[in-house]
């Protein structure tokens, strides 16, 4: 199949695009391009989206915003997705045996002086892969199907049992926050991709650290993981208000929300650093602490 310019704006993918503008813009007024976001192959994380789940979650994409390394500022927001379906490459397989299949997505960006540079980084191939944040209601063991939340499951992922390699199998998902421009995203295949436009006219009928923790915490169960990252953004938020004093709660929760284990040690440093306080860090292995809400845990991959 031929493929069709990436800077070819046709009127269907104008009127979706325009679902999302208070003024109806022209053709010559954005930038569209297709983006992987998510598939079911085992990531670097060692998780996979269940395949019934790439479906929904292509419907819950469309409008939502694409930014810079899940750092949620208005000023960050460069991208909108206005459409998305749920594809499979039967010529393919996962390491699991199933149907490559994935969620690919169009996007628009305003053609204005301040894009041009991403317009042409995303052109060149610079800016190209991305990441998605997403809630999903399950996060079950590919080996025993438990619910690794719960902490029962006693396998390790990674490890191979029977020809099976451990790994984490996210369901049900609940709410698509944001994608992003990443620089080493958890999937190896998300990103920006070329392809023919014919995916504006084949809406899906149903209706996505955070950033990877860094692999240096090692082989720590999910919940381990989990509750690492809770405990070091609630220091960063302690952190936030005790050296901003007219932060409220509300805001230094929304600013740490999104942030990555190492993003938030950076955050603390530089708030320390502008404070002179002398919290001390949180041990490297955390103890274990389950969710009390499990049906809406954030996942950024």
């Amino acid at each position: 199949m031929q493929e069709e310019s990436l800077n070819t704006v046709t009127p269907e993918e104008l009127a979706l695009i325009n679902k999302h503008t208070r003024r109806a813009l022209k053709a010559d007024e954005v930038y569209t391009f297709n983006v992987t976001l998510c598939d079911n192959e085992i990531d670097r994380d060692l998780e996979r989206f269940d395949k019934d789940a790439l479906p929904r979650l292509a419907a819950l994409f469309v409008g939502k915003t694409g930014i810079f390394d899940h750092n949620p500022t208005a000023q960050n927001q460069k991208a909108r997705i206005y459409a998305a379906e749920c594809r499979t490459d039967e010529s393919r397989s996962t390491q699991t045996g199933e149907p490559y299949t994935f969620v690919q997505a169009r996007a628009y960006i305003p053609r204005t002086a301040a894009n041009a540079a991403l317009i042409e980084e995303i052109e060149s191939g610079i800016k190209k892969e991305v990441s998605v944040g997403c809630a999903m209601a399950k996060v079950v063991c590919s080996i025993c199907g438990a619910e690794l939340r719960s902490g029962t499951c006693t396998h390790k992922r990674g490890r191979n049992y029977k020809g099976q390699i451990a790994h984490a199998l996210l369901q049900e998902p609940v709410d698509a926050y944001e994608w992003s421009f990443v620089a080493v995203p958890a999937q190896v295949e998300a990103g920006v991709t070329k392809s023919a436009a014919e995916l504006v006219r084949k809406q899906c009928t149903i209706a996505g650290d955070a950033t990877p923790v860094v692999k240096a915490l090692g082989d720590l169960e999910l919940e381990e993981l989990l509750a690492l990252r809770e405990e070091v953004r609630k220091e960063t938020q302690a952190l936030a208000r005790a050296s901003l004093p007219g932060l409220d709660d509300d805001s230094a929760t929304a600013l740490c929300a999104a942030l990555s284990v190492k993003q938030c040690r950076a955050v603390q440093a530089a708030l320390r650093e502008k404070a002179a306080l002398g919290i001390p860090k949180a041990p490297q292995l955390a103890p274990v602490m389950h969710s009390q809400d499990a049906t809406n845990a954030a996942f950024r991959i």
